[in-house]
């Protein structure tokens, strides 16, 4: 067998191969594919973060300064 048509019958194989886990995985059921968490991780719950300003007041504190 010469080196082009090994080389066509590999690339079959591995696109028959592919193209059956792609529709073996659609109904397969439960545990079907095991990569994929059945539930997503449940994050902590975050308290608020309230950001107040400090003393002193400054007058013009939004307008840039001068250095």
């Amino acid at each position: 067998m010469s080196s082009m048509a090994n080389f066509a019958a590999q690339l079959k194989d591995k696109l028959l191969g592919l193209l059956d886990r792609v529709v073996n995985c659609g109904g397969a059921g439960a545990g079907a594919n095991k990569d994929v968490p059945e539930e997503p991780t449940k994050l902590p719950n975050v308290q608020p973060i309230a950001i107040k300003p400090r003393d002193p007041t400054v007058s013009g504190g939004s307008k840039a300064g001068v250095n």
